[in-house]
């Protein structure tokens, strides 16, 4: 097999204006195609970015809320815990002050009963001192001699067992 010039320039020609041919009409529409499918890759890449760019910022604002109801829970749960401490510490503090309270009502009572009874213990000695008195000497007594010698008696006895309401 043996070229020709006359074949091989034919060839040449033949050669470029397909090439020419494939150029202009080929080429250029699959290289507008393979532009496009590029530009649309990247438009995706770029929407994809963005999805991913939100995507980001809405779990940083999910994360800063959730930091906030944290803390926000927190704190309630401390003004709670401290608002419990306060009512009971106040509970606390009425409920002992009730207690002093009820004591010293108690010993007062206790106090004005034993003087109560004290006294009339006193007053028993006496009218028995008078009515032993009395019948020693033979000698009956109205109110007023009575009440006289009983107060004379009282007199007589020592100041921490005598009536308060004794003149002294």
């Amino acid at each position: 097999m043996e070229f020709t010039t006359n074949e091989l320039i034919w060839s040449v020609i033949n050669f470029v204006v397909f090439f020419l041919l494939l150029r202009r009409f080929l080429y250029r529409p699959v290289l507008s195609l393979l532009d496009a499918r590029k530009a649309e890759v990247e438009r995706t890449l770029e929407a994809a970015e963005r999805a991913r760019e939100e995507a980001e910022a809405s779990r940083a604002e999910y994360e800063r809320r959730l930091a906030e109801a944290r803390t926000e829970a927190q704190s309630l749960v401390s003004r709670a815990q401290a608002s419990a401490e306060k009512t009971k510490t106040e509970i606390l503090d009425q409920a002992s002050r009730q207690a002093e309270e009820m004591i010293e009502r108690a010993r007062k009572a206790i106090a004005s009963e034993k003087e109560r009874a004290l006294n009339e213990v006193r007053q028993e000695l006496a009218e028995l001192a008078v009515l032993a008195a009395s019948k020693v000497i033979e000698r009956s007594l109205d109110v007023e001699e009575h009440r006289g010698l009983v107060n004379d008696l009282v007199k007589k006895l020592p100041e921490d067992t005598r009536p308060a309401d004794t003149p002294g």
